[in-house]
């Protein structure tokens, strides 16, 4: 009983130290997968993972992870025709479990971030279970850039990531539209413009102040369905 109130303790702790780090000492890695087919449940897979890291306001261009990984499985032409990864390009590639450590190191002790991040997480956690992998995407934190806009920018039409790149006219051109690396990082930029929003005009500066974003933001996002 002791272990349990001792575990109970350490958790609120760690997210009390969460909620108080301030957002220039954090780590965040914003990443990106594209899959077989949308829904994880029906047997789909993912065929790429890109990641980016962001540290004190900046794109950390030298960690970067961009993967192609084998699904055991055909790509439905459907899949193929959005992010054009086939099945060619994929059958001598690593699966999920060979690469679940790389994924891992590369996650660990950061903040997570994406554009409907849950997609990517529910991914991994079905892709890759009873993995170390698995673990680390369960225990991390993570940001929704979907409701941080949205907490943000509460009366925009819509908050897909296309759209709120031309309406903050943040630059894509140079990325591939889904390819997990290119979406990725058109994710980190869209987030730094967000957080440089957040800082300068709501005054947040702790991630505790951005989670609360999130919290408003997903109420928004939850009527606008």
């Amino acid at each position: 009983m002791k272990n349990i109130f001792n575990r109970i303790r350490s958790f609120l702790d760690n997210r009390k130290a969460l909620k108080q780090l301030n957002i220039n000492d954090a780590i965040f890695t914003v990443l990106d997968t594209e899959t077989t087919g949308l829904n994880v449940n029906e047997g789909h897979k993912i065929v790429s993972v890109g990641g980016i890291k962001i540290k004190s306001y900046q794109l950390l261009e030298d960690q970067i992870l961009d993967e192609l990984i084998n699904p055991e499985r055909d790509i439905p032409f459907a899949s193929r025709n959005i992010h054009y990864i086939s099945d060619d390009q994929v059958k001598d590639k690593p699966n999920i479990y060979q690469l679940e450590k790389k994924i891992s190191n590369f996650l660990e002790n950061t903040i997570l971030v994406g554009h409907n991040v849950d997609f990517d997480i529910g991914f991994i956690k079905k892709n890759a279970a009873k993995t170390s992998l698995a673990v680390t995407v369960k225990k991390i934190p993570s940001i929704d850039t979907i409701l941080l806009a949205a907490g943000l920018y509460p009366s925009l039409e819509s908050y897909e990531l296309s759209f709120l790149c031309d309406h903050f006219r943040i630059k894509t051109f140079d990325q591939i539209r889904h390819s997990a690396l290119g979406d990725a990082i058109i994710t980190a930029r869209l987030f730094l413009f967000l957080l440089d929003t957040a800082k300068n005009r709501n005054n947040a500066h702790s991630i505790g102040e951005l989670i609360n974003l999130c919290k408003q933001g997903r109420q928004i996002h939850y009527l606008m369905k």
